[in-house]
């Protein structure tokens, strides 16, 4: 019996050993939870440690790229010009062929503009009064405002004739240019504008369409002075509108013919340049309609004028044709015949 106390003492139950030996549960789930708040936190770490150097690299990177193209652009690079000639030097492309293209319709933001290929040119254009709700509107420059219904050249052969037809809120003007090239003219020809206005039926009855205003105006862009024939514009005493010189074209002239009865007033400016030539207009014709009542320029002409501004007004419908003669200074340059050729029934003929 004594044996058997002394085993029992010196080997107790198993669960007692057990329980001995175990943990909490609490803080055996506390243990796992802060083991893997570790594992998730070293992971996060490494995750921000890449992204931070991968942004690193990449902003060095661009600044590199940027610091080198600065210094690229700042860089002269020397181009070696291809070994050929020009291709406009060719000499196909000289002579007359060159000659022929001299003048045309090269002024693309305007509804009638006409200039030569050289940078400061002689310029020439249309301006006319529209109607639009009632009120009197300038148009001169293309705009979108303007809501012509129809306008640009229905035919141009991009030499030496083109047609077009602007349709403005009840008014239609048909405008051609045609070129030129006889004895006795100077370099790149001669050229002539023929200008139609009519009017749609429905507006027979509107005071305010029933006579048309035309401008037609010459600017020489090098400064050169522009003559006026006269003080008093009439082309019933004479064609000739205004005269002028220069080293391209030499001595030319421009003369208005037409078989209805037109009246004619004019105005001189002088500017280094012609993109306000609208607003120039507008001032002149609103000066002479408070101080006179008129719808009229003011014929009169700054000393020396480098722009001279043509009104030409008529009852609708009516027509007009303009001949710009290049080279009038030399002997024989037969210009009546020249401007006859150009103008009336020849016109006709010649397109």
């Amino acid at each position: 019996m004594a044996e058997e106390v002394h085993e029992a003492e010196s080997n107790p139950p198993l669960m007692e050993t057990k329980e001995s030996l175990s943990v909490p549960e609490g803080l055996t789930l506390k243990t796992r939870r802060d083991h893997s708040s570790l594992r998730l936190f070293s992971f996060d770490v490494r995750i921000m440690l890449g992204l931070s150097i991968f942004s690193f690299l990449t902003i060095s990177f661009l600044i590199y790229r940027l610091v080198n193209y600065i210094q690229e652009a700042d860089t002269p690079r020397v181009v070696t010009p291809f070994p050929a000639p020009k291709l406009m030097d060719l000499r196909m492309f000289q002579g007359e062929h060159k000659e022929s293209l001299y003048w045309g319709t090269y002024r693309p933001n305007v509804y009638l503009g006409i200039r030569a290929r050289t940078p400061r040119s002689l310029v020439a254009g249309l301006m006319w009064i529209g109607v639009k709700d009632g009120r009197y509107h300038m148009r001169h420059v293309c705009q979108d405002s303007d809501e012509l219904s129809k306008y640009g050249w229905t035919h141009h052969n991009g030499r030496d004739f083109g047609h077009q037809v602007l349709v403005d809120h009840g008014m239609t003007l048909e405008t051609s240019f045609l070129k030129s090239k006889g004895d006795g003219s100077g370099y790149g020809g001669d050229w002539a504008v023929r200008i139609g206005v009519q009017i749609e039926e429905s507006e027979r009855n509107n005071d305010m369409l029933s006579s048309g205003h035309l401008f037609f105006y010459l600017a020489d862009e090098e400064g050169n002075a522009l003559t006026l024939s006269r003080d008093n514009v009439d082309i019933h005493e004479s064609s000739l509108l205004v005269t002028g010189s220069r080293m391209d074209v030499g001595a030319w002239q421009l003369h208005l013919k037409a078989m209805d009865d037109l009246e004619v007033h004019y105005s001189g400016f002088r500017s280094p340049h012609i993109h306000n030539l609208s607003e120039l207009v507008l001032e002149n014709l609103g000066a002479q309609a408070r101080m006179f009542g008129r719808l009229q320029l003011s014929d009169t002409s700054v000393r020396s004028p480098n722009i001279v501004v043509f009104q030409i007004s008529a009852r609708i419908p009516f027509k007009a044709d303009i001949a710009f003669i290049s080279g009038t200074g030399v002997k024989n340059s037969r210009v009546e015949e020249r401007v006859s050729s150009l103008t009336g029934f020849f016109y006709i003929y010649l397109i």
